[in-house]
This record gives C-alpha cells, sequence and structure tokens, in this order.
C-alpha cells in the first residue's frame, strides 16, 4: 500500500484554510468580539495574579485548597497554583474548538459556550483571590 503524501498535505492544507475562513467570519460579529475581549482580559488577569502569589511567597510551599469544615487540606509547592490558569485556558480553548464546529446550530449556542467561559475564568479568578487571602491574611 502506497501512501500519499500530496493528498495528505492538501487536506491539511484545506482544512487549515477552513477554519481560518470560518475563525474570519466569526470575528465578524460584534458580540463575539466583545465575549473574546472579556475572555482574554479575564486570563490574563488569572495568570498576572498567580504570578503574583507565586512572586509573594517565601518558600515553596503554600495553602493550595482550604475547607470550611476541616480547614487547610492541601499544601504542596506553590508551582501547582498555575494549573488554575491553565484549566480556565484550557476550557476556552475547547469551547471555541466546539464554537468552530457548530456555529451554524444557533447563536443560543454561540452566547451559551462564550459565556460558560467567561464564568469559569471568574470562578478561577474568586478561587486565585481566595488562595491568596488564605495564603496572605
Amino acid at each position: 500500500m502506497k501512501i500519499n503524501w500530496l493528498k495528505i498535505n492538501d487536506s491539511f492544507y484545506f482544512t487549515g484554510k477552513n477554519i481560518l475562513e470560518i475563525c474570519w467570519y466569526l470575528l465578524d460579529f460584534f458580540y463575539i468580539k466583545i465575549y473574546l475581549i472579556i475572555i482574554l482580559i479575564l486570563n490574563i488577569l488569572n495568570w498576572l495574579f498567580v504570578y503574583y502569589i507565586n512572586f509573594l511567597v517565601s518558600q515553596k510551599l503554600a495553602i493550595l485548597h482550604y475547607n470550611v469544615n476541616i480547614g487547610v487540606n492541601l499544601i504542596g509547592d506553590i508551582s501547582k497554583i498555575y494549573t488554575i490558569p491553565f484549566l480556565g485556558m484550557l476550557f476556552t480553548l475547547f469551547n471555541l474548538i466546539l464554537l468552530i464546529n457548530i456555529y451554524k446550530e444557533s447563536k443560543f449556542v454561540i452566547h451559551l459556550l462564550l459565556a460558560s467561559s467567561i464564568v469559569v475564568n471568574l470562578i478561577f479568578l474568586m478561587s486565585i483571590t481566595a488562595l491568596y487571602l488564605i495564603n496572605f491574611r
């Protein structure tokens, strides 16, 4: 069986070209631009706040989780705090991939995916704020 490398290369080229056309088409809508700007600002705030917490910590250990009933139940390396904004970025990228695949269905789905990314990034920002207050106040 012979592999046709040119055909494989062409399919990747046309797929990438179609995705770029879909992205430019979606960016023509004003509400999608607003959603993406808000998501980008929240994600940048998450990364900056985590970097600030990492900068303030004088030792390598920090409180990573606090439970109201039990108290501190997870102490670990401060570098593990970077997983919070990384998960927010992954969730946003996953929603954008879904958006590219199902944008023709309805506007409600677009609003739902982008609004859920905003809500998740806000929740992560609140959790990072709680970690800051637990560790430094």
